[in-house]
């Protein structure tokens, strides 16, 4: 049966979302401290998707009308990608390589993702890398465009307002302070999108082209971190982010000349009588519910190995680790494959850690202690 009460206002629907959204965030977050990709895909879809979706559907809408999810042609899809290289090479890793100089060294390389995601198991680097451009770029938009966004502005707020508000809630939801400033511009950037095309797409698809830049930055360097998360040089900063500006200001410029670029305006649609909140959730519950379930019964050593990493913790990689160090992490990593694979106790995983986290809080750290 349908809610037959009236539609929730837009504004309040984007507060609920928000506020639905940061427990089970929490909760994917421990997710990720077993396993990164299936926390990350968990966060993503039932998380903040799931969320906002049946929110959506509850208050009397349709969740693909009312986030503009619709497709504004090609040249907007290709222009939104091109910006979106610009915009990170021009702004957001010169904010992040100067944000990162307020903060402690440790700080910076506790909130840097690069060491974690490279000592990944081949199998979890792909499901992570896709959890980071496609689920990411589609699930965040959704929320924090398609609807936080959309909410704010029908509060009657100036639409730059509406931007810069649904920004800083984007950047604090990703728990990183040394990243914040980048972030936050990301958002602005992506609302302004947004805003000025009428259509989700061209933000997706400019969300998962920077993913994808910033993973291919990581993995094709593998033995030095990226750009923007070395500690380069202020020349290296003004380098990148003078070309990142100078094409960004050609390319706005090129719009202005050739509208076509921005897409097509569509019309909008009338509201869809709600749904009870119960009906409206009962899909995402039984989505997430089955995943774990699957998960837990299909990669069941994996989900014990992410336990025992997670109740015996290694400090995170240091770019200035001893060879010694770094030998004996790759010893712990290529046991660790092993037992996942079967082929040594999981016992002897958990002693080799514990000895290697000793000899670290130690400071004596040995290859030996690690195998």
């Amino acid at each position: 049966m349908l809610d037959p009460r009236p539609p929730v206002s837009p504004s309040r629907l984007a507060w609920l979302t928000v506020a639905v959204c940061l427990p089970v965030l929490v909760l994917g977050l421990g997710l990720q401290l077993v396993s990164l990709p299936i926390g990350l895909w968990f966060t993503e879809i039932f998380g903040l998707l799931g969320v906002a979706w049946a929110l959506t559907r509850w208050s009397g809408r349709s969740p693909v009308a009312h986030a503009r999810l619709r497709w504004p042609g090609a040249p907007a899809v290709l222009f939104a990608a091109a910006l979106s290289v610009a915009n990170y090479f021009g702004l957001a890793i010169p904010l992040q390589g100067l944000s990162r100089s307020f903060f402690p060294a440790d700080w910076a390389e506790g909130m840097d993702p690069t060491r974690a995601f490279l000592q990944l198991a081949p199998a979890d680097l792909w499901l992570t890398t896709a959890a980071a451009v496609l689920g990411a770029a589609f699930c965040e938009e959704f929320v924090f465009r398609g609807v936080v966004q959309r909410g704010f502005a029908a509060e009657g707020a100036h639409p730059g307002q509406a931007v810069v508000r649904a920004a800083l809630l984007f950047a604090l939801f990703h728990l990183n302070p040394v990243n914040f400033a980048a972030l936050f511009e990301i958002g602005v950037f992506l609302g302004l999108l947004f805003l000025r095309t009428g259509s989700l797409v061209p933000g997706i698809v400019a969300h998962a082209t920077q993913n994808a830049m910033v993973l291919a930055l990581i993995v094709g360097e593998r033995d030095a971190p990226p750009p923007a998360a070395a500690d380069a040089g202020w020349r290296t900063y003004v380098g990148l982010g003078g070309i990142g500006l100078l094409v960004l200001s050609l390319l706005v410029l090129l719009a202005r000349r050739f509208p076509v670029v921005w897409g097509t305006p569509h019309a909008e649609h009338p509201d869809r009588p709600r749904l009870p909140l119960a009906r409206a959730f009962a899909p995402w519950l039984i989505g997430a519910s089955a995943m774990l379930l699957a998960w837990g019964s299909v990669d069941r050593r994996g989900v014990e190995l992410g336990l025992v990493d997670l109740r015996v913790q290694l400090p995170a990689p240091s770019a200035t680790e001893s060879e010694e160090v770094r030998s004996a992490r790759t010893s712990l990593e290529t046991l660790r494959g092993r037992v996942r694979r079967g082929q040594a106790p999981l016992g002897e995983y958990l002693g080799a850690r514990r000895a290697l986290a000793q000899s670290l809080g130690d400071g004596t750290p040995t290859l030996q202690r690690a195998e």
